[in-house]
């Protein structure tokens, strides 16, 4: 089941209170900097991997270092829970959740299923500061507040490229503890994952089109990443292929090892970055083709020609939503639309009618 909405409270750059619904399809997060996209995002997929994981023992008390607070409720110490928490997610210090501008962060989550009640089937989010060093795990009905019953298996591919630095990566990690950001270290060890022996009709579909455009296919021997090209019938290490295909390569490499099937969920964050603009339609095909097998995707773009390729190249059964977070006063606030040539504030074509009017006076002979 797919994420409906989402609340985040008095957590990092989100002061107050901030709320907003998704798709079950894909979801295309705008804003100037500094607005919380990529940090919304990460806060989801945290929320995922929390959820994916207790769910495991779904039905029984807490597994992890559990004691018992009072007959209501379990102490949940912050730094036993990795990688449930926000290590690696943002600044770590020491044994604290995460630090911000100076400042320690703490913060519990729950993982929600929506109820018939005037809002569209789905699970809710939610996520608030506290400043107590533990989770506290309500034991009512639900029988555990914080406890989500659903798989929620996901993949958050962040800006950096980082299969071309894959040799020894995870060992040097594991050894000298050096703090990559968790995402970056995720994708890596997911990537590496050995192929399924099926692939299923709709991963196949975009694979193909993925093979066509990087002109091969993904191959990993165990140290490094390779592009096999078909044309030329070569073997590209992947630090010598063009960065946009490379980030192509590592969604097909995703694909093969079937992560990326119905019931999950993508965070994609910048996809653009790197990507001629040529390849971007090409790329919108795929990952609406991915939302239309079950793939709830979220990215976060500064690109205006990606958005736009969204609203020209769904289908109309595709469900698109265009989500725009802005800063009011000290808060963020989201406004959404299912059109993008509707949403406001939109800052993407708000820069291109700037453009264009320069230009004019530039003609006009404007100085």
């Amino acid at each position: 089941m797919a994420i409906s909405r989402v609340e985040v409270e008095d957590l990092l750059v989100f002061k107050g209170e901030f709320t907003t619904k998704f798709s079950p399809g894909v979801n295309v997060l705008i804003g100037g900097n500094a607005t919380g996209k990529t940090t919304l995002m990460k806060v989801l997929h945290w929320a995922c991997e929390f959820a994916d994981n207790i769910a495991v023992d779904k039905g029984k008390q807490p597994p992890l270092y559990h004691k018992k607070f009072d007959e209501n409720h379990y102490n949940y110490p912050f730094h036993n829970l990795y990688p449930f928490n926000l290590r690696g997610y943002f600044d770590w210090s020491g044994d604290h959740v995460a630090t911000y501008n100076g400042q320690t962060e703490y913060a519990k989550i729950r993982v929600s299923e929506l109820k018939n009640g005037g809002t569209e089937p789905g699970l809710s989010v939610s996520v608030s500061k506290t400043f107590d060093i533990s989770f506290m795990i309500e034991n009512d009905d639900p029988p555990l507040a914080m406890w989500c019953n659903r798989n929620l298996p996901s993949v958050f591919i962040p800006t950096t490229e980082m299969l071309s630095h894959s040799r020894g990566f995870l060992a040097l990690i594991r050894e000298r503890q050096i703090p990559f950001n968790k995402t970056e270290v995720d994708i890596v060890s997911k990537a590496e994952l050995e192929p399924t022996r099926e692939i299923t009709p709709n991963a196949a579909k975009v694979i193909k089109k993925l093979t066509a455009v990087i002109d091969g296919t993904v191959s990993y021997d165990g140290k490094d990443f390779y592009v096999d090209k078909k044309t030329t019938n070569t073997k590209v290490p992947f630090s010598f292929e063009a960065s946009g295909y490379r980030k192509l390569g590592l969604l097909w490499r995703l694909l093969r090892n079937g992560l990326l099937e119905a019931g999950s969920i993508l965070f994609w964050d910048e996809p653009e970055n790197s990507l001629n603009p040529e390849h971007i339609s090409t790329l919108v095909d795929v990952l609406l083709e991915l939302s239309r097998g079950g793939v709830q995707i979220f990215i976060a773009t500064h690109s205006e020609i990606l958005s736009s390729y969204f609203a020209v190249n769904r289908q109309s059964e595709d469900e698109v939503m265009f989500i725009s977070l802005y800063i009011d006063g000290e808060q963020i606030k989201a406004n959404t639309d299912n059109r993008f040539d509707l949403l406001k504030p939109n800052n993407l074509t708000a820069e291109i009618v700037k453009l264009y009017e320069k230009e004019i006076e530039k003609g006009l002979g404007g100085s």
